[in-house]
C-alpha cells in the first residue's frame, strides 16, 4: 500500500508543500531551514507515499550504520497530514523499517516533535513506534513552557528584577542588529561551556533571511547599547526562544528580566504556548537547576522533548 523514496533535492518544493500543510511539521522541516547546514550530515529523508500521493515524510541522516531523523534538527519525527489515520502510520512504520534494513542500517534514533507544536493531536507515531518497533526510551530533555491559559505568578526576584530594569530606562525593542548580540551570546557559551552556538553569525543572517516572519531577534538596551536578547523561533502554536544571552552590565541590572515581561506578554497574545527550550545536559540525565530556576521564575512549567531507539 506504501511506497518508502528517499528524498532528493528535485522534490523539495512537494516536500515544502506537504509541511506547510500538515498537522505536525514547522518551519524547521522546510528544506530551506534543514539544507543550510547539508554539508555537515548525509542526509537521508523520507517521503511515504500511497497510490502515487505524499502521505507522510520523515526528516532524517544517516551516521554510520543508525538513521536519525534529525540530528541537524531539536526535533524531527514523522510529519502527517490531517488524513493520517493510526492503522495507516503503524502500516508506515512497519515500510519505513523495511526500506531501512534493506540499505543496510542498524538502527534508528528517532526524536518525535512535542506535542505542544502540534496543530492537531498528532501522536499515532509514538503508538507505532511503541508496537511495531518496539522503540525504548533512549533519552529525556526537559524544557519550561507557558500557556497562555494559566499563567503562573513570576517569582519575586524576577518581579524585582524587572522594576528594576525599567526604573533605569533599559528599551526592549526587535532589531536586525545580530552582530552585536552574537558577541555576547558566544562570550558567554565560551566561558561557561567552552562552546561556539550551535549557528554562527552567518548562518543565522541567513536563515533570518529566508524565514524573517519565524526567525527574530529582541534585545534589550542601555543607552543604545545592547545588553541582552534572545532569538524567538515562531510555529503556529509556540513561540520557542532559541537563544538567551546578556552581557556582564545586562546581568546586573536584571536586563533579561525585562525582557522576557515583555517577550511573553506578547507571545501570548497570539501563540498558545511559549517555551524557553531545555535546561538539561548530557541526553538528560543532568538537570542544570540554576538555569531551569530562572525559567521557572517566568511561570515556565515541564515539557518533555524525547528520543526513543530501536534496533532493525
Amino acid at each position: 500500500m506504501f511506497e518508502i523514496r528517499r528524498y532528493t533535492p528535485k522534490q523539495a518544493d512537494e516536500w515544502n508543500r506537504f509541511v506547510a500543510e500538515s498537522k505536525n511539521g514547522t518551519f524547521l522541516f522546510d528544506r530551506c531551514y534543514m539544507d543550510y547546514h547539508a554539508d555537515r550530515f548525509e542526509d537521508f529523508s523520507l517521503m511515504v507515499y500511497r497510490r502515487g500521493r505524499l502521505y507522510a515524510l520523515l526528516p532524517g541522516n544517516v551516521a554510520g550504520d543508525c538513521f536519525y531523523s534529525h540530528q541537524g534538527l531539536t526535533y524531527g519525527g514523522l510529519v502527517m497530514d490531517y488524513h493520517a489515520t493510526a492503522a495507516d502510520v503503524v502500516q508506515v512504520f512497519r515500510c519505513i523499517n523495511d526500506a531501512l534494513r534493506e540499505k543496510g542500517l542498524k538502527c534508528v534514533v528517532y526524536k518525535p516533535t512535542p506535542w505542544i507544536y502540534h496543530q492537531q493531536p498528532s501522536e499515532e507515531d509514538l503508538y507505532a513506534i511503541f508496537e511495531v518497533c518496539g522503540a525504548r526510551l533512549s533519552a529525556r530533555s526537559l524544557s519550561s513552557t507557558i500557556t497562555n491559559q494559566h499563567l503562573n505568578r513570576w517569582y519575586r526576584i524576577r518581579e524585582t528584577g524587572a522594576r528594576h530594569a525599567k526604573a533605569l530606562g533599559l528599551s526592549i525593542e526587535e532589531t536586525n542588529d545580530w552582530q552585536e548580540f552574537w558577541q555576547i551570546l558566544s562570550h558567554n557559551l565560551k566561558q561557561r561551556y567552552g562552546l561556539s552556538p550551535v549557528h554562527t553569525v552567518d548562518e543565522i543572517l541567513l536563515l533570518n533571511q529566508r524565514f524573517p516572519q519565524n526567525i527574530r531577534l529582541v534585545v534589550a538596551k542601555e543607552n543604545n547599547v545592547v545588553v541582552g536578547g534572545t532569538v524567538l523561533y515562531l510555529t503556529p502554536r509556540v513561540v520557542h526562544s532559541q537563544y538567551i544571552a546578556a552581557s556582564e552590565r545586562g546581568k546586573t541590572i536584571h536586563a533579561l528580566d525585562l525582557l522576557f515581561q515583555t517577550v511573553i506578554r506578547n507571545a501570548l497574545e497570539h501563540h498558545a504556548f511559549f517555551d524557553f527550550g531545555i535546561s538539561t545536559e548530557e541526553h538528560g540525565t543532568y538537570l542544570n537547576e540554576q538555569l531551569i530556576y530562572q525559567k521557572e521564575g517566568f511561570g515556565g512549567r515541564g515539557i518533555c522533548y524525547d528520543w526513543y531507539e530501536w534496533n532493525l
